[in-house]
Order: C-alpha cells, then structure tokens, then sequence
C-alpha cells in the first residue's frame, strides 16, 4: 500500500482511538450497595488514582460496521491497525510504579507487545520475529507516548480531550471480574457526533477503570472491552524484562537528542476544525503515491458524494466517516458527512 493510503487508513485507525479513547465497556450484573458518589467526586478519584501495580487481561470486542476490505494484505501496519477496529481480542496489562509496564496483544499463537523497563522500551511481533529497542533519556517522562499506558492515564488522555464538550454523570454501580465497580457515563453535547455514550466502569477500590464501552448514535456496541481478571499486587520485576530469542531480528531506534518521545511527523497540509468528539481533520494526501490496485479497488466501491467542496467518496462506519476528494485531500472525523462537507468548503 502506499504512503498516501496507508497514512488514511491509520489515521481512520487514530481518530476511532481518539473517538473512543481506547475505551473499554461492561454489563452490571447485580448491585453491591456501594456508599453514593457524585460524578465530579468519581472524577477526582479516577485522576488522581495510583495504585502500586496491577496486572490484568482485558477482552475487547469491536463492531465498526466497516466495509468489505481487500482480502489481500496490504501492509503490516495496516493490517495491525485494521485488525483493531474490528473482531475480538484479549490484552494482558502489567503495571509497577511509574516505569515498568507492559501490554501485550494476544491473537491466538500470535503475540505484540510493548515493555517498558525502567528507560528501555521494547516493542515486540513474534509473527515478524522482530524486536524494536529503545533506550529513553534519564528525565524521561513516567509514562512517553512510545510506552503502555495504565488505564487511568487512558482515562485522563480521554477526559483532557473531550471533557468541555461532554456532559459526565454517573449511573449506579455494578461489578466487573467480580470487583463492585461505580458507573460513568460520558455524553457528547453536540449532536452531531456519532459517539452515543461512552460508559465506564471504575473500580470503587483503586479507582482505577475497569472496563468501557463506547455506544454508536445508533444505539449499537461499537467498541467495548472489559477486564476479565485483575490482581493489584505489584507484579514481579521479572515481567517487565526481556531478552530477544534467538533468530529475531532486532532494530536499534535512536531518539532525537534532548527529547524522550519520536519525532513528531510533518503535518504540514493538515487543518482540524470542531473540538472534542466532533474535531475534523483534513488533509492533503501524497501527491506523489499512486493507489496499488487493492486500495484503489476499495476506493472505487464506496458511494460518490459531492458538493460545493468538491465530488469524491465517503467511507462510512459506526463511529467514523471519512471523505476521500478526487482532488487528492481527505476529511475524517467522528462526526456526521455534513461535518466533513463544511470542513472541505472551508479549507
């Protein structure tokens, strides 16, 4: 695939993540009788929660209503970044203080993991037999973009992002992995959003979430994951440390002086408009990078749309929309098609 395309597709893969905020969902399944807490009392639990360690398994299971894709292969970073919008997958989290964490992806034989030791992070595919070494500054933040984050901080990402423009309340409580958990809610203010609901469940302990569930407009499941275990003891050094196998291939990745995350990609060409649940992102797509005929074939199968912006063809899902313009620029956003018509006529 080339770069043009496969920079859609991940960017279609990020703006679902961000949509959703790598979030997780449950059912409550009886009552625990847990003393009452308002929201903002819920919130400030959740932010300023830090428990010692946890080690986890979380099942997720997405439903984005994507299209027919290219039974080919058109990439591995495409392939990874497609394989979780859709279908079920089983995480397993490991967190000790602020520098050692680990996730790691678990598809049948199949592992991809992310480790962080202290200022080393390793990012391993045993499909590729490849492993990716990182060595992190000593003033390294606790938790760079590079590295597993705990669930907590994924919350707080999510909240930073959308909180001014969602109404937050809390609905009960409920258990997940047999732990009494409260329940939040997070409601989009702006209609045009195809975010419904983001519901997540907090443990009433730790305060830590333990599960979330992103609702489409449509009332539909989009996305929901849920730990299925969970043990706050710390776990042993022994897990954050890894050695390549024998035979892997392992590439050295150098970060720029003075900083401990990658260097920012160029992103000239690229303007967003909205904010919260209903930014919009358009950018212009490599001139250069002709279609290869799968995506190219994908492309001429989706339905012609057009307007005083333009004419091209709208990629339609449960939680994201995006426009791809015969005049090579591209709109994407987890918002209603007009959203992304106005953000096009403006630009």
């Amino acid at each position: 695939m080339t770069k043009g395309r496969r920079t859609l597709v991940l960017g279609l893969a990020g703006l679902v993540a961000v949509a959703a905020g790598t979030v997780v969902a449950t059912q409550a399944t009886a009552d625990p009788g847990l003393p009452p807490l308002s929201a903002e009392e819920l919130l400030t639990r959740v932010a300023s929660a830090k428990p010692d360690g946890l080690s986890a398994t979380f099942v997720q299971h997405s439903d984005l209503s994507l299209p027919a894709l290219p039974a080919q292969a058109t990439g591995d970073d495409v392939q990874d970044a497609l394989a979780m919008l859709t279908g079920d997958h089983t995480v397993r989290v490991w967190v000790a203080g602020p520098d050692r964490a680990k996730a790691a992806l678990v598809d049948g034989s199949t592992e991809t993991s992310v480790i962080r030791n202290g200022n080393e992070v390793w990012r391993w595919s045993s499909e590729k037999q490849q492993a990716r070494h990182t060595v992190l500054p000593a003033d390294a933040k606790p938790t760079p973009s590079a590295t597993p984050a705990s669930p907590t901080d994924a919350v707080r990402t999510l909240l930073e992002v959308v909180e001014p423009t969602t109404d937050v309340a809390t609905s009960g409580t409920g258990y997940v992995a047999g732990r009494p958990v409260y329940q939040l809610v997070l409601t989009p203010k702006d209609d045009a959003s195809l975010v419904g609901q983001v519901r997540v469940s907090v443990d009433a302990t730790e305060f830590v979430p333990l599960a979330f569930r992103v609702i489409a407009d449509d009332g539909s499941d989009a996305i929901s994951v849920a730990a299925s275990s969970i043990d706050f003891a710390r776990p042993d050094d022994a897990v954050f440390a890894f050695t390549p196998p024998p035979g892997a291939e392992v590439v050295e990745e150098k970060l720029p002086a003075g900083t401990a995350k990658p260097e920012k990609p160029d992103h000239d060409g690229v303007t967003t408009s909205g904010t919260g649940w209903t930014t919009v992102v358009v950018a212009d797509l490599d001139e250069k990078a002709a279609p290869d005929k799968d995506a190219a074939a994908l492309l001429e199968s989706l339905p012609k749309v057009s307007g005083a912006w333009g004419s091209g063809r709208l990629l339609s899902t449960a939680l994201v929309n995006v426009v791809i313009t015969d005049d090579g620029r591209v709109a994407a956003g987890s918002v209603v098609p007009e959203r992304l018509y106005a953000a096009l006529a403006a630009r």
